[in-house]
């Protein structure tokens, strides 16, 4: 039960300290419009290339923005624990304490399940003439992406304890990873070196799969929680790097 409420604890603490939690108006912004604002734009570039597939890039980017949303917020609120001195506390009770990183997550997979599904549907509704069945197909592979973006938010939030900047790896991961997993451009239309390294990153196999039908969801389940164990562990493990700088005198404080 302490593991449980030390969870809740953070959890809790780092869902009032978000910026729009205390402001309806503010949170409306960004659980709402912003969202659909992503989509009209999405849509809008898809349109300029004249893509012959607005519904794949609407619901490949609304997928892979909600994992960005999850990561933002793990790793915004682990700045502020940073800068609050919090965070080394943490590191020299507990080296891997998994009721801190999944409390600090619960906040960011709560707010963009509903960002997430906000996109989806602006997508279904925007984009006409497409089967419905494709939104169902990117509704049933939103808890995969959330999960994806917990992993990925232990990963840049950990890289980020070891940087001077602790948004350099997250700013990094946002702005690159969209085009990298091919939301725009599908990855099929890259190189075949380029092809290989976008499927296997994370979130790749999952945009592949929103048009691809072939690919079952079980079978990208398992391909993102492979990928998103092995960034868990490399957070981890660079949680720990951190942890022995304190410990060496490196720096007092993260």
């Amino acid at each position: 039960m302490s593991w449980v409420h030390r969870m809740l604890t953070v959890a809790n603490v780092s869902w009032r300290s978000s910026m729009p939690a205390g402001r309806p108006l503010a949170l409306l912004v960004s659980l709402v419009v912003v969202p659909i604002l992503d989509v009209v734009c999405q849509l809008m570039l898809g349109g300029s290339l004249n893509s012959p597939a607005l519904a794949r890039i609407g619901y490949a980017g609304g997928l892979v923005t909600a994992a960005c949303q999850v990561a933002t917020v793990m790793a915004s609120g682990m700045t502020m624990d940073r800068e609050e001195g919090i965070i080394s506390q943490v590191l020299i009770r507990r080296p891997v304490d998994l009721a801190y990183w999944i409390g600090l997550g619960l906040p960011g997979v709560v707010a963009a399940s509903f960002t997430g599904l906000v996109a989806l549907a602006g997508t279904l509704v925007l984009n006409v003439g497409h089967s419905p069945s494709d939104f169902l197909r990117a509704l049933s592979l939103l808890p995969t992406v959330l999960f994806a973006g917990s992993a990925l938010g232990i990963f840049v939030g950990g890289l980020g304890l070891l940087t001077a900047d602790s948004f350099a790896p997250l700013n990094a991961v946002t702005v690159l990873l969209p085009v990298a997993v091919g939301v725009v451009v599908p990855a099929e239309a890259y190189p075949v070196p380029l092809r290989w390294f976008a499927t296997n990153l994370p979130l790749g196999v999952t945009v592949q799969a929103v048009e691809d039908y072939g690919l079952s969801w079980t079978a990208v389940l398992l391909a993102e929680v492979i990928r998103g164990l092995m960034e868990i562990a490399i957070g981890l493990a660079a949680s720990v790097a951190a942890l022995r700088r304190i410990r060496s005198g490196a720096y007092l404080r993260l």
